[in-house]
């Protein structure tokens, strides 16, 4: 699709999810956890790579113009949707950051190298995906500001010289068959 993203249901990291609550201990506990590590380090990986993704997509279509054949009604739900899917990420993405940078803050030999990582990336990950849903809300409402309205009527530029009717009517029949199936009932 050119110009504007199909709004994904999965269009989010997994990480909010693997993370779950943040308790302080608890996370301290899941963060101690080899098996658990390595399924938070699994679900980083997979969020980096899908975010990096994303972020050139957006990158890429950030200037386009609206497709005209795109429905106007379909583009302001879709920049709601986009705005309310921000509001949503503005509410529940801060706390998580705070939680992992909180992790992170000395002492730092509290956790090995590898599980600082983990929480560095894990940090990029969410400060990049609440990034990445403005940019979307943002492209999305330019698009539909843009977007002339439904109501609007269109007016076909005039011919110049003489219409060839016959001609013209032979080529739509040919051109699409079942005007002609159904002008033979």
């Amino acid at each position: 699709m050119q110009g504007t993203a199909v709004q994904r249901r999965d269009f989010e990291p997994g990480l909010p999810r693997a993370l779950g609550s943040l308790a302080p201990e608890q996370l301290d506990t899941r963060l101690r956890d080899r098996v658990e590590l390595e399924s938070l380090r699994k679900q980083t990986d997979t969020d980096l790579t899908e975010l990096k993704a994303a972020q050139a997509w957006l990158a890429e279509h950030l200037k386009e113009a609206v497709p005209d054949d795109l429905d106007p009604d379909w583009l302001a739900r879709a920049a709601e949707q986009a705005r309310e899917k921000e509001r949503e990420t503005k509410t529940h993405y801060p706390p998580l950051i705070a939680a992992l940078k909180d992790a992170l803050n000395p002492p730092r030999d509290r956790f090995e190298a590898d599980v600082q990582q983990l929480l560095t990336d894990g940090i990029e990950v969410l400060e990049g995906w609440l990034a990445f849903y403005r940019g979307f809300a943002t492209m999305l409402a330019r698009q539909a500001a843009e977007r002339p309205s439904s109501g609007k009527i269109l007016r076909a530029r005039p011919v110049e010289g003489e219409v060839d009717y016959a001609e013209l009517s032979r080529e739509h029949l040919a051109r699409y068959p079942k005007i002609r199936a159904a002008l033979a009932e």
